[in-house]
């Protein structure tokens, strides 16, 4: 019985300031409600707690917790709606897309370092794309629609913005005008063609959006941009493919370094270079991704000679865009026909490289060229170094009979020459590849001391190759 009574005490205890806290402002004298009021509400019932039972906490009295909901992660641009009317707390809110602007917009900012913030600022708020080139075209910023392209560059299904951008502080030139590329997304600049503006127009020359296509097979486009820079009489094609990797925005191409008797930043990336180029895109393999074909190389130059357009042919190796084929244009000039069969015999290709160099000997059909020299002078050139590399090919395939018939017809027909005297070195000595390498520094040391040894071949125009001692037998050394 004490236990029991305690217990009620104690829980007295408890309850006795919540029931006053309740009751605040209660009149104690209105116990009874006086006439014609209506009665007076109940205190609420206590509910007895034995031993066995846990204590009460006011949250069990019946009070209601309030609710707090973390709103939902919203894209770049986009708000947030209750679409019951009724979101206690955040809970029940969902994202919505802002409703997109129209325009018209006022003109775009001018300044480089305000255009970035503008630009990013209408991503986010899904500005209509041609509101935007409308404000652009107005600040003179661009010029025509050729300067926009849209493409989801991240995969993020966001189309980011391509955009060709002109300097107007700085003079144009006959070829181009000052300016720069950006890729721009809700997070500003993602990608710049230029590190930084530039005074110089000439390292500042606006790009050109030529293509976007996913040539690497990620399921990403690639961006293919140009920027051409021209001489007095020749203008070059520079082209950049651009796509992502490692999460950045990046050059894909691969230029293999060439000669250049001029100092190259390697820090900036290598162009496909190409002159007077015309370009289209073309699964040529047949592998399902499209390869790049850029056909050119004419020179406007006098100088140059009379060189051969080509094609190249550039596509994916599972690392980097890079030079898969050459196609040269068909000709009839006969120094053509023998760079190319120096091509393939470089290439290790004996079989093809003898049939043209028989070709240049003998079709009649083939022009000739003499640039510096008389057209009858660099037929006999040609000749006699075809004559030369053919009796090197009938050495390294194992038919002396034929190098020896070879070497008759070109001491009878060309006796002065300097390949008839080192083909007879050649024949004279060889005793199979492995004494290539030394014979061939016997005869390359022999023909430097001879005055011009490859006659008109040293200088057909600065746009061919320039024969010399060295290329008579270059290629005893990659056989051995």
């Amino acid at each position: 019985m004490k236990t029991r009574f305690s217990n009620k005490i104690r829980l007295a205890a408890l309850w006795l300031p919540l029931l006053l806290g309740a009751c605040g402002g209660f009149d104690v004298g209105q116990i009874v409600a006086p006439s014609g009021e209506a009665t007076a509400t109940p205190a609420p019932a206590l509910t007895i707690i034995t031993d066995d039972g846990p204590t009460p906490t006011p949250a069990a009295l019946g009070e209601t917790p309030q609710l707090m909901c973390t709103p939902p992660a919203c894209a770049p641009g986009e708000g947030y709606a209750c679409p019951s009317g009724d979101c206690p707390g955040g809970c029940g809110t969902v994202c919505v897309a802002p409703t997109a602007v129209s325009g018209p917009l006022a003109a775009a900012p001018t300044e480089w370092e305000n255009l970035e913030g503008w630009l990013a600022t209408l991503w986010r708020g899904n500005m209509n794309p041609a509101a935007v080139r409308a404000a652009l075209q107005q600040s003179g910023m661009q010029r025509s629609p050729d300067d926009w392209r849209a493409a989801d560059f991240d995969g993020d299904l966001q189309d980011e913005w391509v955009v060709v951008l002109y300097d107007q502080s700085l003079p144009g030139v006959p070829f181009g005008s000052p300016g720069d590329l950006w890729v721009v997304n809700g997070d500003g600049v993602i990608f710049r063609y230029y590190t930084a503006p530039s005074s110089d127009i000439y390292e500042f020359l606006a790009p050109t959006i030529v293509a976007v296509a996913d040539m690497t097979g990620d399921g990403l486009p690639e961006l293919i941009a140009d920027a051409p820079t021209c001489g007095a009489h020749t203008c070059f094609n520079n082209y950049r493919i651009i796509g992502l990797l490692d999460g950045q925005l990046t050059d894909r191409q691969f230029v293999a370094p060439q000669p250049s008797p001029v100092e190259v930043d390697p820090t900036r990336p290598t162009p496909i270079t190409m002159s007077f180029a015309d370009t289209r895109l073309e699964d040529v393999n047949g592998d399902g991704l499209p390869e790049f074909l850029v056909h050119g190389g004419m020179i406007g130059s006098v100088g140059a000679g009379v060189v051969r357009p080509r094609t190249e042919v550039w596509g994916w190796d599972g690392t980097a865009v890079v030079l898969r084929e050459t196609i040269l244009d068909p000709t009839t000039s006969r120094h053509h026909i023998l760079y190319e069969a120096n091509d393939l015999m470089d290439a290790g290709d004996l079989d093809g490289a003898l049939a043209l160099y028989e070709t240049a000997i003998n079709d009649g059909a083939l022009g000739d060229d003499g640039f510096a020299q008389s057209p009858e002078q660099a037929r006999a050139d040609i000749n006699a170094f075809a004559a030369f590399r053919l009796i090197l090919i009938d050495l390294l395939q194992g038919n002396a009979e034929r190098a020896n018939s070879r070497l008759a017809w070109l001491g009878a027909t060309y006796p002065a020459s300097a390949a008839a005297g080192a083909a007879a070195t050649l024949v004279a000595e060889w005793t199979g590849p492995e004494n290539a390498s030394a014979l061939c520094d016997r005869i390359e040391t022999s023909l430097s001391a001879v005055a011009n040894p490859a006659g008109a071949l040293a200088d057909m125009g600065y746009g061919n190759p320039s024969l010399g001692a060295g290329d008579f037998c270059h290629n005893l050394r990659g056989n051995e």
